[in-house]
């Protein structure tokens, strides 16, 4: 049966917008990702985004069988959707923090302010001490739970259960702490990365 010229070129329309909101929902993909790189730990926020955009794209992707002239469209533009999305993924872990820093920077004078309201963090700490200044809720562009004394520095907690961990920030003069995971808040050495200065982000499962 021949499909009536008038449908064919409909179904052709239908696909052309099908295929190009999937790739911009891969595009939005990549941006979630890009957005959730420049925090020190995965948000949860992110998670729940990535799967609504997976569920749109799938919904995107049911639907009638297209004619004939447009059956190539829906998978092209699936394999484009991915590219980009897989992409975004592989350029964000390959960036070496750098979204996470760029962020970081631009907010580094509110820390840094609130560092020098504080005063110089005490070595002589176990564990996780209360804040010994003002722990605003946000620093910069980031929100934050919770302010610490740990020992020879100071603990900014921007995400609890950020898809199983707490992650922050930290202000470590001296570095980041021994192994003593007494003295260090429960972190360890590798739990922590450079943000420049005496600045660190860390994540943890603690």
């Amino acid at each position: 049966m021949t499909t009536p010229p008038e449908r064919g070129a409909a179904s052709v329309e239908r696909e052309c917008f099908r295929a190009a909101g999937v790739v911009a929902l891969g595009g939005a993909a990549a941006t979630v990702l890009l957005w959730a790189g420049t925090f020190p730990g995965w948000p949860l926020a992110a998670g729940v985004m990535v799967s609504v955009l997976v569920f749109g794209g799938l919904l995107f992707m049911l639907g009638d069988e297209p004619v004939p002239a447009a059956r190539r469209l829906r998978p092209i533009g699936l394999v484009v959707a991915l590219v980009v999305a897989i992409g975004g993924a592989i350029l964000v872990e390959q960036s070496g923090h750098a979204a996470l820093q760029a962020r970081f920077g631009s907010s580094l004078a509110d820390f840094e302010a609130v560092v020098a309201e504080a005063g110089a963090p005490t070595h002589q700490v176990a564990g996780r001490e209360a804040f010994p200044g003002s722990c605003p809720s946000r620093i910069g562009s980031y929100p934050i739970e919770k302010c610490e004394l740990i020992r020879g520095g100071y603990l900014y907690l921007q995400q609890r259960a950020a898809l199983g961990d707490e992650a922050g920030f930290a202000y470590l003069p001296a570095g980041p702490p021994s192994e003593d995971l007494t003295a260090s808040g429960g972190l360890r050495p590798d739990q922590f990365s450079p943000l420049g200065g005496h600045w660190y982000g860390w994540s943890c499962g603690c």
